[in-house]
């Protein structure tokens, strides 16, 4: 009997130390599913007018360029990235950062945006003879397809095309969807500051519009009627001055650029990158090399997207290839 029970008891050792290095190689897998330390990022600056690609994993591979002053970042597929310039976009070599396109004869251009359709979007203000926000479209050949002005606002930043081929734009205090005709379908009032310059606005599955509201310091979250939800920011030690670029991640979360200020002098001014939950967790944060970055405005974590493919956002508001 006593053989018996030493035979089970050994056993049941086994069999214990057998769950507990299951659940410890479990752990291991959902800790490298989510490994912060991999992560690739491209991230635009405006403080440095660069460019960057960043490895967390392997700063051999990182690269540091000047760039023309402009907004937006995409990737746009052939292992490229598309920027905004002032004078329309550049595309650039995601593995070495070198120019391989660029289009120079829109004067005016505030920000680029690469549509599902595979033409660009350019945007400006008080601009080709024409009063307020004007879009104008663009074929691979710089042929002009589509030309919509919106004269009641006077101040634009980013557009993003909804996949039921809308526009959603920031414009200063507001941020509005409208069709390729210019109507205005839906619109929401920025608060918190009186002038936010409201920087990007993606729509998510039910419904909801996520903006990062520039100077108001935050996201704010608005309802299919346009009424604000909730906001989105801090803790204070991250120092939020102002909610810039943002792409919405697979699990849900927010990656935000914290932009700290005009210039080269800002490269040790608060954390100018930031991850939060659809709740407003804030579950990561990276802080920027102060030799090496300024002011954060755009970023893009390649994790997990196929870099030869154009990307927009899906009805989630994640980015996915376009096929």
């Amino acid at each position: 009997m006593n053989r018996l029970k030493h035979c089970f008891l050994i056993a049941l050792s086994i069999c214990f130390v057998s769950i507990i290095f299951f659940s410890c190689g479990s752990s291991r897998s959902v800790a490298a599913a989510t490994d912060y330390n991999s992560r690739k990022l491209i991230l635009r600056d405006e403080g440095l007018s660069q460019l960057s690609y960043v490895d967390l994993a392997d700063a051999k591979n990182n690269w540091y360029l000047t760039v023309p002053a402009g907004r937006d970042l995409q990737l746009v597929g052939n292992g490229r990235v598309l920027i905004g310039t002032g004078t329309g976009f550049e595309e650039r070599e995601i593995a070495t950062g070198k120019k391989v396109f660029e289009l120079t004869s829109y004067t005016g251009t505030d920000s680029a945006r690469r549509l599902r359709n595979g033409h660009t979007l350019l945007t400006g203000v008080d601009w080709q003879e024409k009063k307020g926000i004007t879009l104008v479209e663009l074929d691979a050949s710089g042929t002009q397809k589509r030309l919509v002005s919106f004269p009641e606002f006077d101040y634009v930043r980013l557009v993003r095309e909804t996949v039921s081929g809308t526009y959603l734009i920031t414009a200063g205090t507001s941020v509005f969807e409208a069709d390729a005709n210019g109507k205005i379908l839906w619109r929401a009032k920025i608060t918190g500051v009186e002038k936010p310059n409201a920087w990007q606005a993606i729509r998510n599955a039910n419904g909801q519009t996520i903006v990062s509201a520039g100077y108001a310091k935050n996201f704010q979250v608005f309802s299919k009627d346009g009424a604000l939800e909730k906001t989105i920011t801090g803790p204070g030690e991250v120092k939020p001055n102002f909610y810039a670029g943002f792409q919405v991640l697979p699990n849900g979360n927010y990656v935000v650029t914290n932009w700290q200020g005009h210039g080269p002098k800002f490269g040790a001014s608060g954390v100018q990158l930031l991850e939060y939950t659809s709740e407003g967790k804030l579950v990561w944060q990276w802080k920027q090399d102060a030799e090496k970055f300024s002011s954060l405005q755009g970023v893009i974590v390649l994790n997990g997207l196929d870099l030869n493919k154009l990307h927009v956002e899906n009805s989630k508001g994640v980015l996915e290839p376009v096929k």
